[in-house]
């Protein structure tokens, strides 16, 4: 029940989300990331959507330059919001997540095509104009997290990335059922 509901709320938001909403989800965001650095948290929620967006690519920025980050801790952070997600949209099914995070991403100027599990195509990414190619190889274990916290486990693996000079970028997302390549979270390097 829901799970039909929130599906209901997605498909009226994939027409039109509130800026407003774009910045919350930013906030929350923010959050975790601060929680994955050990560091101070910043309020956006109330900045107009594109300032929310610049802030929270520069706070990672920032932090994602530092020499301590434990990639293992953002992957934690992130599992846990993802989790958190799948048990408040009550979605199980491989469709509803897939839309869902299609959904999330292209609210933060992440363009991503294809499928999860499975292959993955981001053609556009805000954040590819801030981060070097360290930084995003860091961030992605932040996605990695994120989705297989959302699908119940799993991980990411890139094999192109526009911050290395490539058109676009590609990974492959492993479910926890994946007999081949799935495994727990951590087992590969984003």
């Amino acid at each position: 029940m829901r799970a039909r509901l929130f599906g209901i709320i997605l498909r009226c938001l994939e027409r039109r989300t509130p800026a407003p909403l774009v910045s919350l989800q930013l906030q929350i965001l923010l959050s975790a990331a601060a929680r994955a650095f050990g560091a101070p948290g910043k309020r956006i929620w109330r900045l107009p959507m594109s300032e929310a967006l610049q802030e929270y690519a520069e706070f990672t920025h920032m932090h994602t330059s530092l020499p301590h980050i434990d990639p293992r801790r953002l992957s934690e952070t992130y599992y846990a919001l993802g989790s958190l997600l799948r048990r408040i949209t009550g979605f199980t099914e491989a469709g509803e997540l897939q839309r869902l995070i299609f959904y999330l991403y292209r609210n933060i100027r992440i363009a991503m095509t294809g499928r999860i599990p499975g292959e993955i195509t981001v053609s556009a990414c805000y954040f590819s104009h801030f981060y070097s190619a360290d930084q995003c190889r860091l961030m992605a274990y932040a996605d990695s997290g994120f989705i297989a916290g959302l699908y119940g486990g799993g991980h990411l693996e890139f094999s192109a990335r526009l911050t290395e000079g490539c058109g676009r970028c590609a990974a492959c997302f492993y479910s926890a059922d994946d007999n081949n390549r799935g495994g727990t979270l951590y087992e590969r390097h984003p």
